[in-house]
């Protein structure tokens, strides 16, 4: 469960994200706990498509973050998994 700060503050949830280096475009968030070799392998689709020619494995950045669930979230992984579906492959795009 999520603790509600006051003032409607959330208490931020540990994650990182998969940048391309290449065109800024960010990917999906992964929970701490999360597979990050999914997230690299995804990315690397991006890659693939908008860059060709372009060394993977050195597009690529982890970028740790924080994200702020909303106040009544009671599952953070599912609201993580329900973020990223939400976005899918859209979610490559220049932030």
């Amino acid at each position: 469960m999520v603790e509600q700060l006051p003032f409607g503050m959330r208490t931020p949830v540990a994650v990182t994200y998969v940048r391309c280096a290449q065109c800024g475009a960010m990917g999906e968030l992964v929970l701490e706990d999360g597979r990050l070799d999914l997230a690299l392998a995804r990315a690397g689709d991006h890659v693939r498509e908008m860059h060709p020619g372009v060394n993977v494995p050195e597009a690529l950045r982890l970028v740790p973050d924080v994200a702020f669930p909303p106040a009544d979230c009671s599952d953070v992984a599912e609201w993580v998994t329900q973020y990223n579906a939400r976005n899918g492959m859209e979610a490559w795009a220049p932030r």
